[in-house]
């Protein structure tokens, strides 16, 4: 064979710029003894020589020079032009009598007794690469018969180069156009009885220890072009099966004598697997001999014919994140703390109002957190667990949680009932306005204790007392929105339905709660007025400084990141910074600056929901109706408003804890004042007295620290990075609903509508600036500060989170979709990638 043609068997790793990343990976797919159907390529030089012998090169060039940027009419109008020009060149004579011969020689080597049928595969120089994947942008050609039909498709796929999308994604990822070649695989065809795509790792969770399956009657075209739904497996890369959805598999694409046709399949063929064990048997050896030789996950394609399994592709999942880092810092020792073999009820709300990693005096904060929730609870009848959550320190420095939760006991069937008919004689606004006004005062008051404080010894007094003071306002906040909950949400609903029907139901009830002036969303208002400062006067102005200034003197308290509960994150006061990302995310669009905009539309929203209730109740239930809609939706305040108290009273402990750092830097005990949230609650007193020195613990501690704090950038929750977690014995949270097509992933339902749009993983403040308007945010979870996100983002996915979260509760406002509790939907899903959100249903869709 010369350079215009070459054996598949010919090629290897090194055959890229003459065989194309298909042929030279059927190449090394041969050579390495797996089951692959022969066949040739025609090289890219016969593509070079195609267009210097017809001139093509200097006029292509000169056509590229009229397309501006990604101007998609003049590249459509360029496509056109360039591929008709390849097409009707004449193929150089040479190359014809090269290719002649080696169709004969193939034709001999499959002794068929009739007509041979082969594949005209294009496969491009830039095409099946680990870091970009060009496979779907050029033409392939099915069941074509005799030479004078392959040379005509062979040029139909050079011209396959030329097409919009090919040019247009050599535009979006820097390839120069005429440096991409094309070669031409031509492949006996395997008249298939099924076949499809099978990925060696399970792309929509990540998973490397399973194997995804998707397979469907006839030739693969119907699959990998998505003409069909069809049967899905995920095994184990043992070949037990984990999970397995039948698919509709409606139409069959058959190799005949006369070529490619498509045929309906027959009900009783729909209704059955068109795979069995012993197919996937040797899917899964396969599989394994697949990804052993090339030594990363892979994306196949196969088919199957007379019981034999035949290899057709393989290329690299460009998905799929490199092998992730080891995140354990556990010793060879240590055990998982928290022992429970099934996940608690209350772990999920942990894991989502604890959101980033917390330090030694975190812990104290969070052990106190908790305890004024339980008093809460007990007092409904829950039983309390016996030991307290606490802070372990293992060997490492890594400091874990050692959880309890609440359960159910039998006194909540007295306790309950008398909880509730407690609450219904008591005032929430009252109670309220008491405890916003004690938080204010304890601020105050420990702000100044503070100040007239640099005793260390008598400061660490002050920050115990705090802590217990902070653990009754949470019991207070608690108690105070779990009070009218019940019975009030109970007629809130049952009213709802009465007047609307339970088809509209839940639509009503989203728009009765919108246009809430909770906290939140005043400060989201003030921030778009920033926004609107800065486009206006420049953000080096005295109007901006003094904007963040006057907003600094309202939110100064809140968290620069999380949700606040805690006391060593930074306050926005103290990192104003962090505002400056949020003002560059609103900035990317100014037509969003309109702070009264949306909140007019949740007015309008809101009172054509109630309109609706208004018309289908009678006028003594619509009096009802109205007195139970204004205690849900100032409900819904108080609970928004108090989480803004209790980030002020964590950020007056953050502020005290710094006084008492400062304090002991002064004494050279430690060496810097943040140094102090790494240091036990029970420790202070000691390190203050000089009877404990903490540098050597504050080293490993800090180091440990840091480690967890990568993984949760990466989108380990801390929980887990710390190892506090074991592995539950439940059914995957992410799983295939059994009508949904396999590339679907259920959450939770968090804000209805549907959308669909382009990923932005944003999995911190600094990465704020890379939403830009309609995007799809996706993050780990959200907290107040990302609030004017969702004035940016069309609609939401988060990883942690319920329908009363941060994202669910600001999502509704904005009345855009949102789905919450997507496992590692950081890291499932990239930038740029098209989905559909479906906040009804709860369910996201890989496009």
């Amino acid at each position: 064979m010369s350079n215009y043609i070459k054996k598949l068997k010919e090629l290897n790793k090194d055959s890229l710029l003459e065989a194309g990343g298909k042929g030279a990976n059927l190449g090394i797919l041969i050579n390495a003894g797996l089951p692959v159907p022969p066949g040739f390529v025609v090289t890219t030089s016969a593509y070079d020589a195609h267009l210097e012998r017809s001139g093509l090169k200097e006029r292509i060039t000169k056509r590229l020079e009229k397309i501006k940027g990604q101007d998609i009419n003049e590249i459509l109008e360029a496509s056109k032009d360039i591929s008709s020009w390849i097409e009707e060149a004449q193929m150089p004579i040479e190359i014809q009598k090269e290719l002649n011969i080696a169709f004969d020689s193939l034709y001999k080597k499959m002794g068929v007794g009739e007509k041979m049928s082969v594949s005209v595969r294009s496969s491009a120089t830039a095409e099946d690469l680990p870091t970009a994947s060009f496979a779907g942008q050029h033409e392939t050609y099915l069941g074509i018969y005799g030479k004078e039909n392959v040379i005509k498709h062979v040029k139909k796929c050079w011209a396959s180069l030329w097409s919009s999308q090919a040019i247009n994604y050599r535009i979006s990822m820097n390839f120069e156009h005429l440096k991409v070649d094309l070669a031409v695989v031509v492949q006996a065809m395997i008249d298939s009885e099924a076949a499809g795509v099978m990925f060696t790792a399970n792309p929509v969770n990540g998973k490397r220890d399973e194997i995804l399956i998707s397979a469907g009657y006839g030739l693969g075209e119907a699959v990998v072009s998505g003409l069909i739904t069809p049967d899905s497996f995920v095994l184990s890369k043992k070949g037990d099966i984990k999970e397995k959805n039948l698919g509709s598999k409606e139409i069959n694409i058959k190799l005949t004598k006369r070529g490619i046709v498509t045929e309906k399949v027959p009900d009783s063929k729909r209704k059955s697997y068109c795979l069995g064990s012993n197919e996937l048997k040797q899917l899964t050896k396969l599989a394994e001999l697949v990804e052993k030789h090339y030594g990363s996950p892979q994306d196949t394609e196969w088919a199957l014919s007379e019981g034999k399994i035949y290899l057709l592709q393989a290329r690299p999942i460009t998905t799929m994140e490199a092998e992730s880092e080891d995140f354990n810092i556990l010793g060879s020792e240590d055990k998982i703390i928290y022992q429970g073999k099934k996940a608690d009820f209350g772990l999920q709300s942990v894991m989502e109002h604890s959101a980033y990693p917390h330090t030694p005096l975190d812990f104290a904060c969070f052990t106190h957190f908790y305890q004024g929730i339980y008093t809460s609870f007990s007092e409904t009848g829950f039983k309390m667990p016996k030991e307290k959550n606490i802070p372990i320190e293992r060997e490492s420095g890594c400091v874990a949680l050692s959880y309890q939760a609440p359960s159910i006991s039998p006194a909540i069937i007295w306790k309950g009932p008398k909880s509730l008919i407690n609450s219904l004689f008591k005032d929430t606004n009252i109670l309220w306005q008491d405890f916003s006004r004690e938080a204010n005062e304890w601020i105050k008051r420990m702000d100044t204790a503070k100040k007239n404080t640099n005793d260390a010894e008598k400061l660490i007094k002050f920050i115990k007392q705090g802590m217990k003071e902070y653990e009754n306002f949470v019991y207070k906040r608690f108690s105070l929105i779990g009070m009218p909950g019940g019975i009030t949400e109970y007629k809130f609903n049952k009213l709802i339905k009465k007047a609307v029907g339970k088809e509209k139901f839940e639509e009503v009830k989203e728009n009765l709660l919108r246009a809430l002036p909770f906290r939140t969303a005043l400060q989201n208002k003030e921030m778009i007025k920033i926004a609107q400062t800065a486009a206006i006067n420049g953000k080096g102005s005295q109007a901006f400084e003094d904007a963040i200034d006057n907003f600094l003197k309202e939110y100064g308290d809140r968290p620069s990141i999380g949700a606040g509960r805690m006391i060593s994150p930074s306050t926005w006061s103290e990192k104003p910074e962090m505002i400056n990302e949020i003002i560059d995310a609103l900035l990317c669009d100014t037509s969003i600056l309109d702070s009264e905009e949306s909140f007019k539309k949740q007015e309008e929203a809101y009172k054509v929901a109630k309109d609706l209730v208004k018309k289908g109740l009678k006028c003594d239930d619509y009096k009802k109706f109205t007195k139970v809609l204004e205690k849900i939706r100032n409900m819904v305040i108080i609970r928004e408003e108090s989480v803004f108290y209790l980030e002020k009273i964590a950020g007056c402990l953050h502020r005290m804890a710094l006084k008492l750092g400062s304090l002991l830097v002064k004494k050279d005990y430690i060496n810097d004042a943040e140094d102090v949230f790494f240091i036990f609650l029970e420790e202070l007193n000691s390190v203050a007295e000089g009877k404990l020195n903490i540098e050597e613990k504050l080293n490993k501690r800090k180091k440990a620290f840091d480690k967890v704090y990568e993984a949760h950038e990466k989108g380990v929750h801390w929980l887990v990075a710390t190892g506090s977690i074991p592995v539950f014995e439940l059914k995957e949270k992410i799983k295939q609903d059994k009508n949904d097509a396999s590339n679907s992933i259920k959450g939770s339902a968090a804000s209805r509508g549907v959308y669909e749009g382009q990923v932005c993983i944003v999995r911190n403040p600094s990465e704020f600036k890379k939403l830009k308007k309609g995007d799809i945010l996706v993050s780990p979870y959200t907290s107040p500060i990302w609030t004017p996100l969702f004035k940016v983002a069309s609609a939401a996915v988060t990883e942690i989170g319920s329908p009363t979260s941060h994202a669910a509760i600001v999502a509704r406002e904005y009345g855009i979709p949102a789905v919450v509790a997507i496992d590692n939907a950081t890291s499932i899903l990239k930038d740029g990638q098209r989905i559909r959100v479906d906040g009804t249903n709860g369910v996201i869709t890989l496009l």
